[in-house]
């Protein structure tokens, strides 16, 4: 089976008009200010920290801790934490606190993968086959191939997958479909059905669906679908008896059936290219909703067919019509570009920031420049300058599929390419948001080289390879590899996959590493944090569940039937996973 990385959207998902969703922690502890001089950790420096700092106004930059004096958890045979059978259950905190909807990819713009459910419950087992298993409060059929991240709002669950659930009769043919159940019993409402664009898997791979999340507010939610349109569409469908306009044209108007209030063709209208898929989870701030288009390269993959389109679109919510974009990278598109924005709030105000395909990120005003392009405030190259891109994943230079997220005036973003492209260097980097300009670690020297940026925005990476062994314990072990997933920030840690597999636990002041654990099968999701835990799903059909601190420990993992690509969502005191091919919501809080 193909594993292109469009696949990724399995990290996608949308957004909220309002910036710090109750889902999300966006709390942080003012701490001293380091001036300690920047390590390019894994690149031409020394590998003796796990990251550098710069210690610029606006963020808060604690300075180096001590070494943890705690002693290493014992290990099993396969380098896993040893557990007894007293540890098999997390202990569940007697008062549970239960948080709302998680409406969005992230559960809010900043897309921090956090939830602040308490009192949360591993004692469920999903079921074998048809058979719900214990503690699975029920479960629905989505297509054959779900990439799609689980979104619920007021009462619904929204999925993006394929086709082969075949829930609208008259449809037998490989489709994008966006499917709405019923969030307490599972029953299916309705579904968005778009068909297959004509060109075939250069623009729209088969058997993919939907792999967009929706963004739901109120009664409206808008998605990406697998031919290129930016579709808002309504809540309840048709169940309120209504052909909600201004669009009224559409072809499936029964009950079972999606109502579209209106559509923006990128490919017809604005000369999009989208390659493979097209995938971005939108975000929205204010009346606007931000996407990028997928703009990419050809079937050959050596030119880009359309530079001039735009890949950065922000556009009215309410009405579709364009208020602004903006076509960064134009001819240096690597590949494609399925990513999604995230939005952060520094000093009061607002930044978009949009993932580019060139395998830098760009912060951009929300409004524009009030004649219907961009308005830039900062980029940041994530790749060493000395990197380069090669066909096939064979270079060192990546793209961007995992998604922004902001937390304490700051950006955490790594990089990562197609999974097909196989294992590679990955890098990842914590970046300060408050700068302006070109804010990347390095810029030209004007002799066709390079030097340090005094402007570099760069707070700390991690990655590169472990040329001394002193990280890892082997001589050029890679430290960090190609990713696809977003991160998770949570009590002064990040938590950060790698499509290899592995899970870093780094010190979110500092960079420095104090764990990583292996799952054994490739990681296409992100994790997701909550009640002092880590959720996240691999390829094998496990969902690892971790303890969250400073100290590698396994608590439980859970077999589903098939792999996950997909994020573990928490809402209403419920927890929903979707296989390739289920959707589970499973019974974790009294």
């Amino acid at each position: 089976m193909k594993k292109f990385l469009f696949r990724f959207a399995l990290f996608n998902s949308l957004a909220c008009f309002a910036l710090i969703a109750t889902g999300c922690d966006s709390s942080s502890t003012k701490e001293s200010v380091s001036t300690d001089t920047p390590t390019d950790l894994g690149g031409s420096a020394p590998l003796g920290e796990a990251g550098s700092t710069t210690g610029e106004a606006g963020v808060n930059i604690p300075g180096s801790e001590p070494e943890d004096k705690k002693s290493e958890p014992v290990l099993d045979a396969d380098g896993n934490p040893a557990t007894s059978k007293t540890d098999k259950k997390a202990p569940v905190t007697k008062k549970s606190v239960i948080t709302g909807d998680w409406p969005m990819w992230g559960g809010d713009p900043s897309r921090n993968m956090v939830n602040k459910t308490k009192g949360v419950s591993i004692d469920f087992t999903p079921g074998e086959g048809d058979e719900k298993g214990e503690n699975v409060l029920w479960v629905s059929k989505l297509g054959s191939q779900t990439y799609g991240n689980p979104v619920v709002a007021n009462g619904q669950v929204y999925v993006g997958t394929n086709n082969g659930g075949k829930y609208r009769p008259k449809y037998e043919d490989d489709l994008g479909v966006v499917l709405c159940f019923d969030e307490k019993t599972g029953d299916f409402k309705w579904q968005l059905s778009r068909e297959k664009l004509p060109q075939g898997r250069v623009n729209d791979w088969p058997e993919q669906g939907i792999c967009a999340a929706p963004c739901v507010i109120g009664d409206r939610l808008w998605v990406v679908t697998n031919r290129c349109e930016l579709m808002c569409l309504d809540a309840d469908g048709f169940y309120d008896n209504e052909n909600d306009g201004p669009f009224k044209d559409e072809k499936d108007t029964d009950k079972q059936d999606a109502d579209i209030i209106w559509s923006l063709d990128m490919i017809e209208d604005l000369g999009v290219f989208p390659h493979n898929l097209a995938t971005s989870s939108p975000v929205v701030h204010g009346d606007y909703v931000f996407l990028l288009t997928s703009n990419g390269v050809d079937e050959a993959h050596l030119e880009v067919p359309a530079p001039r389109a735009p890949c950065f679109l922000a556009v009215n919510k309410n009405t579709g019509e364009v208020v602004w974009e903006d076509n960064t990278p134009f001819d240096q598109i690597l590949h494609g570009q399925w990513s999604s924005p995230a939005i952060g709030v520094v000093n009061g105000k607002a930044q978009v920031y949009f993932p580019g395909g060139d395998g830098w990120l760009y912060a951009f005003t929300p409004e524009g420049d009030g004649d219907g392009n961009a308005k830039l405030i900062w980029k940041f190259d994530l790749n060493p300058k000395d990197s380069k891109w090669e066909l096939g994943g064979r270079g060192t230079r990546n793209a961007i599929i995992s998604t922004p997220v902001f937390y304490d005036n700051s950006v955490i973003l790594g990089v990562g390419q197609d999974p097909e492209h196989g294992e590679g260097v990955g890098h990842i980097y914590r970046i300060d948001a408050t700068k302006t300009g070109d804010i990347s670690p390095q810029i030209s020297d004007g002799k066709e080289g390079w030097k340090a940026n005094p402007a570099s925005g760069q707070i700390w990476h991690y990655g590169g390879e472990d040329v001394d062994g002193k990280i890892t314990g082997k001589k050029g072990e890679l430290l960090f590899r190609r990713t696809m997933s977003t991160v998770a920030v949570a009590d002064g840690l990040v938590y950060a996959p790698d499509l290899s597999g592995f899970i870093h636990c780094l010190d979110f002041a500092t960079g420095k590493r104090y764990w990583e654990y292996d799952m054994f099968a490739a990681c296409w999701g992100s994790p997701m944090v909550v009640d002092g835990k880590v959720f996240i799903g691999n390829e094998d059909g496990m969902l690892i569940i971790l303890q969250a601190g400073k100290e590698k420990k396994l608590l439980e993992e859970k077999t589903f039937n098939s792999s996950i690509y997909s994020t573990p969502t928490f809402a209403n005191g419920k927890m929903f996973v979707s296989d390739r091919s289920q959707l589970y919501s499973i019974k974790v809080t009294d």
